[in-house]
C-alpha cells in the first residue's frame, strides 16, 4: 500500500479521495441507523464489479464468431487455469444479480423508498434492473451452444411479436432474419459495450440522486438538532427519529457480508448445479450413452439447428414462454407485449398509488401487487418446468441432449475444434448423426431395437387413438452380427425380421418365400441343422462384415460354417457326413463359404456381407442383380436422396464404427 505522504501528494493533485468517497458513499451518512435491509443495493454494485472483472478476464480468451465462440468457451472451461471458475462465477453471479434486484425493489417498496423526493431513485433502480436482465439475456447465447442458441430464439421471438416495432427490434438484435455470425457479433457488442455503458450511466445518476438525498437528510437533521438555528421538524416527520451514521464502516460492513454470502451461494451453485440439474436424467438411456459424466459437461452441444434440442428460455422469462402456449396464436401479443407493458406500468406507477389511496393503503397495494405478481410469475414458471419434466419424452430428449453435449466436448478435447466450426464435430460423427439419418430415411419401415434409431416411435392413428405404428421391415440393430444372423436363420418370419413385410407391395413373396421355406425345412427340432450349425454359418457370415464387435471363433467353427454354406463334408446331428441339399451356396454367392465355386445368383451376394462397402452398395441399389434383383421391394437411396456423406455416417453407425473414449484405455 502507498505511504500516507504519497497518498497526500497524489490527492492534492487529483482529489481522488473525494472521488472515491462520492462513488462509494464513504463519508455519507446513512439515512437511518445502518440496517441489514438497506444492503442489497450495495451488494448489487459489488456483484457488478465481480461481473466486470470476470467478464474482462473472459474477453481475453473468448472469440465472438460462429466458428470460434463455442471452441473458445470450451478452451476456457478445459484448458485455461481456473477458467471454469471464472466463467462459472461470471455466469451464475449474473443470475444472482437478478434475484438481488427483485429483492432490492421489494425492500424499496416495503421501506417506502419511492416516496417524495425519491421517485427518481426508485425509477433508476427499475432501469438498472432492466439492464441487468438485458445483460443476462445477451450473455447467455455467447457460448453459441444449443441452450443459449434456442433460448435466444425464444426471447427474440417474444420481442418480435411486439406490435409496431417487433420485427424491427428482432432484426436489430439478430442482425437480420436468420441467426448467424452477425447475430453473435451484435450480441457481443450489446453485451460488452452498449449495456455496460448504459448501466454505468444509470448507476452514476442513481448514486448522484442518493447522494443528494443523503446530504439533504443530513442537513435537515443537523439543522433540527442545532439550537442556534430557528428550525424544528414537525412531530410526525420521519426524520425526527432518524439517527445518522456514516456509510463507512457501518453500512459497508453489512454490505460486504451480504455480498460474500451471495457469492458463496454462487460458488456452491457453480460446483453442484451441473450435477443436480441432470440428476433425474438417465445418461445411458437407449442409444444415448454419454461419453462424459454429466457433472463433467460444462457446455451444451454447439449451436446447430439440424440437431434436436428442446428450446427452453431462461427462468426469468419462462412465464412469458408458458403463457404463449396458453393462448391462441392471434392473442399471443397480449402476453408477449401487452402483459409485460402492464407489469412495467404497475411498477413504474408505484409512487403514485399513495396519491390516490393515501400512504397506508397505497403502500399496501404496492406490496400486494409486487408480491402477488412475483408469486404468480413463479407459479407459472414452476408449472411449465414441471409439465415439461413430466412429459413422456422428456427423459429421452434430455438424455439425447446430454449425449450430444458430452460427445462434442469429448471430441473437442480429443481432436480439437475443426476450422469449419464446432458444429462439424457432431455433423461428421457417426454416433451423433447416424440415429438421425436412420430415423429420417430408414425409420419409416425399419426399426432399431424397436424404435426409430433415436429412441422415439413411429406413431399412427388407429380407432381414433394415437398408437405405436407396426414396423414394415426388419429391425436392424446389431445387423450382420453372429447373434442377429443366427436369430434370422432360425425364424425369418419373426416380427423382428420378415414378420411384417407382408403389408408391403411384393412383401408376401418375401414373408413366405424361399428363405422362410428353407428355415421351415432345415431348422428346428425336425430339421437337419443343429443350433451349432446355425451359429457356425452365422459366424462365417459375420466374419465378412468384420464389425468391431465381431468375436473371432475357432477354425473348427469356421469349417463347420463352410460345410453348411457349401454343403461339402456336411455332418448331421449324429456327426455323420451326409448330403445336405439346403446349403446356402445354391442361392447366395460367397467365396469364403464356397471356395471351389462362388455359386449364388438367386439371392443377395454375401461376399463382404455387412461390410461398409456391401452396405453402401445395397442401400444405393437394393434391386441390383447382386442383391435382390427383380424381387426387391426396398426403395433405392440414390445420392439425390441420401448424400455420400450421410450414407457413410449411416453405414458406420449401423456397424458401430465411431471414435470411442474406451478404446484408448
Amino acid at each position: 500500500m502507498l505511504p500516507e505522504k504519497t497518498k497526500k501528494w497524489i490527492d492534492e493533485r487529483t482529489g481522488y479521495k473525494n472521488f472515491l468517497h462520492a462513488i462509494f458513499l464513504l463519508n455519507f451518512p446513512t439515512k437511518r441507523r445502518s440496517r441489514w435491509q438497506f444492503i442489497w443495493g450495495g451488494a448489487l454494485v459489488l456483484m457488478m464489479l465481480v461481473e466486470i472483472v470476470t467478464g474482462t478476464l473472459l474477453m481475453t480468451v473468448y472469440s465472438p464468431s460462429e466458428a470460434a465462440a463455442w471452441g473458445s468457451v470450451h478452451y476456457i472451461e478445459t484448458q485455461v487455469n481456473l477458467g471454469w471458475f471464472v466463467r462459472g462465477l461470471h455466469h451464475y453471479t449474473a443470475h444472482m444479480m437478478i434475484v438481488a434486484i427483485i429483492v432490492q425493489i421489494f425492500l424499496v417498496i416495503v421501506s417506502a423508498g419511492y416516496r417524495k423526493p425519491k421517485e427518481f431513485i426508485y425509477w433508476t433502480s427499475l432501469l438498472i434492473g432492466g439492464v441487468i436482465v438485458g445483460l443476462t439475456i445477451t450473455g447467455n447465447p455467447l457460448p453459441w451452444d444449443q441452450k443459449g442458441y434456442w433460448s435466444y430464439q425464444i426471447e427474440t421471438g417474444i420481442a418480435g411479436t411486439m406490435p409496431g416495432i417487433g420485427s424491427t427490434l428482432r432484426s436489430l438484435v439478430v442482425g437480420g432474419s436468420e441467426f448467424g455470425n452477425l447475430t453473435l457479433t451484435r450480441l457481443y457488442t450489446i453485451h460488452v459495450i452498449v449495456l455496460p455503458v448504459i448501466a454505468i450511466l444509470l448507476f452514476t445518476v442513481h448514486m448522484a440522486l442518493i447522494r443528494r438525498e443523503r446530504l439533504r437528510t443530513a442537513k435537515i437533521k443537523e439543522a433540527a438538532d442545532d439550537p442556534d438555528v430557528d428550525f424544528e421538524l414537525d412531530e410526525d416527520d420521519p426524520l425526527k427519529d432518524e439517527i445518522t451514521q456514516p456509510y463507512w464502516p457501518y453500512q459497508t460492513t453489512r454490505t460486504l457480508v451480504l455480498t460474500l454470502f451471495l457469492i458463496g451461494i454462487v460458488i456452491i451453485q457453480m460446483m453442484t448445479y451441473p450435477t443436480l440439474k441432470n440428476q433425474h436424467v438417465d445418461y445411458e438411456l437407449l442409444e444415448w450413452e454419454a461419453d462424459l459424466h454429466p457433472s463433467e459437461i460444462k457446455l451444451e452441444a454447439p449451436a446447430d439447428s439440424a440437431l434436436p434440442f428442446v428450446a427452453r428460455p431462461e427462468w426469468f422469462v419462462r412465464f412469458l414462454f408458458e403463457l404463449r402456449h396458453m393462448v391462441p396464436k392471434d392473442l399471443e401479443v397480449l402476453v408477449t407485449a401487452v402483459l409485460p407493458g402492464v407489469l412495467l406500468a404497475i411498477l413504474v406507477l408505484v409512487p403514485f398509488y399513495e396519491k390516490v389511496l393515501g400512504e397506508k393503503w397505497g403502500q399496501r397495494l404496492a406490496i400486494a401487487v409486487y408480491v402477488g405478481g412475483i408469486l404468480i410469475i413463479s407459479g407459472i414458471s414452476w408449472y411449465g418446468i414441471q409439465t415439461e419434466r413430466s412429459a413422456p419424452d422428456y427423459a429421452l430428449n434430455r438424455s439425447q441432449e446430454i449425449a450430444y453435449a458430452a460427445r462434442a466436448s469429448w471430441l473437442a478435447s480429443k481432436n480439437g475444434v475443426p476450422p469449419e466450426g464446432p458444429a462439424s464435430l457432431l455433423r461428421n460423427d457417426p454416433k451423433s448423426m447416424g440415429p438421425l439419418i436412420f430415423a429420417r430415411h430408414c425409420g419409416i419401415c425399419h426399426t432399431w431395437n424397436g424404435h426409430d434409431g433415436t429412441g422415439h416411435y413411429i406413431m399412427e392413428m388407429k380407432d381414433g387413438k394415437k398408437v405405436k405404428a407396426t414396423p414394415r421391415a426388419s429391425d436392424l440393430a446389431e445387423f450382420a452380427t453372429t447373434k442377429w444372423i443366427a436369430e434370422f436363420l432360425t425364424n425369418p418370419r419373426d416380427p423382428k425380421f420378415f414378420g411384417h413385410v407382408g403389408s408391403l407391395k411384393g412383401g408376401e413373396a418375401i414373408l413366405n418365400g424361399e428363405m422362410s421355406d428353407w428355415a421351415d425345412s432345415y431348422v428346428g427340432p425336425e430339421g437337419i441343422l443343429s443350433k451349432a450349425d446355425i451359429e457356425a454359418v452365422s459366424a462365417l457370415l459375420a466374419r465378412e462384415a468384420n464389425r468391431r464387435d465381431y468375436e473371432p471363433v475357432s477354425e473348427a467353427v469356421i469349417k463347420r460354417g463352410i460345410s453348411v454354406f457349401s454343403g461339402q463334408n456336411f455332418k448331421d446331428k449324429d456327426g455323420k457326413v451326409v448330403d445336405f441339399d439346403g446349403y446356402c451356396a445354391q442361392c447366395h454367392a460367397m467365396k469364403a463359404g464356397d471356395p471351389d465355386d462362388e455359386g449364388g445368383g438367386a439371392a443377395p451376394d454375401f461376399n463382404g456381407y455387412g461390410s461398409a462397402k456391401w452396405l453402401s452398395e445395397f442401400i444405393r441399389s437394393p434391386g441390383a442383380e447382386k442383391f435382390y434383383g427383380d424381387k426387391n421391394i426396398m426403395p433405392a437411396f440414390e445420392e439425390s436422396k441420401l448424400s455420400k456423406h450421410d450414407l457413410n455416417l449411416l453405414v458406420n453407425w449401423m456397424r458401430g464404427e465411431w471414435q470411442r473414449p474406451k478404446t484408448e484405455n
